[in-house]
């Protein structure tokens, strides 16, 4: 697999898998071209990976990127996970789609994503409040939020497993998270929240939760440098 394909945002969560591993099965939703399967296999992150895509276009490139890698994912054309019935895997990850749509996918999944010991591993390009309420009311535990840039572009990458607890949570802490490093990943992902937030406000009557908000990540964000200009 070409490195110039594999940037920031999926080195870090191919990185985070590892980190967390060896799992018995990893299932990429939305794999597209599969190269967190791929990694996967290749690194031993997991002994076994189901890389799942709702079109059939990006799961034979995702075929043909594992072939050339000498690996063997299964493939499979589902929705989410609806056609994943008969698989057992302790790890899920979910990158490159908006946060409502990633929460919906959880929430269809069921059984899927709250078995005891499953990791899921959630890369959401938009809605990141969305999908941290989603998960803090629906039962599960955020364990991380691990921030990325590529291309001067700031990510976070949250890993969560499900506890049946819902946990409470400020306004900001949607926006923010709970885990706030002092890395130039982190100060760059609050200079752009301020950035939203500002936007936000001038489109209508700011509450003082969002007053409140852009003071803090203005604060955290500091004169941070981007940490990838690539």
């Amino acid at each position: 697999m070409p490195e110039k394909t594999f940037g920031n945002r999926l080195e870090t969560v191919g990185k985070l898998i590892g980190d967390a591993g060896p799992f018995d099965c990893l299932c990429d939703i939305g794999s597209d071209h599969a190269f967190l399967p791929i990694r996967a296999l290749k690194s031993g992150y997991a002994r076994s990976a189901v890389a799942s895509d709702l079109r059939p276009g990006p799961l034979e490139r995702g075929k043909a990127n594992a072939a050339s890698e000498n690996v063997s994912p299964v493939f499979v054309l589902s929705d989410g996970f609806d056609s994943l019935q008969g698989f057992d895997f302790d790890a899920v990850s979910v990158c490159g789609l908006g946060g409502e749509t990633i929460a919906a996918i959880l929430e269809r999944g069921g059984s899927f994503v709250k078995k005891p010991g499953c990791r899921l591993f959630l890369q959401p390009m938009t809605a990141h409040d969305d999908l941290r309420m989603y998960l803090w009311n629906a039962g599960f535990a955020i364990l991380n939020e691990t921030f990325a840039c590529e291309r001067g572009r700031p990510y976070v990458v949250l890993t969560a497993a499900y506890t049946g607890l819902k946990a409470p949570f400020a306004y900001e802490d949607l926006f923010l998270g709970k885990v706030r490093p002092d890395t130039p990943e982190f100060r760059a992902y609050c200079g752009k929240v301020a950035a939203q937030t500002e936007k936000r406000m001038r489109a209508k009557e700011p509450p003082a939760a969002d007053e409140q908000l852009l003071a803090l990540a203005k604060r955290l964000s500091g004169a941070y440098e981007r940490a990838d200009r690539t």
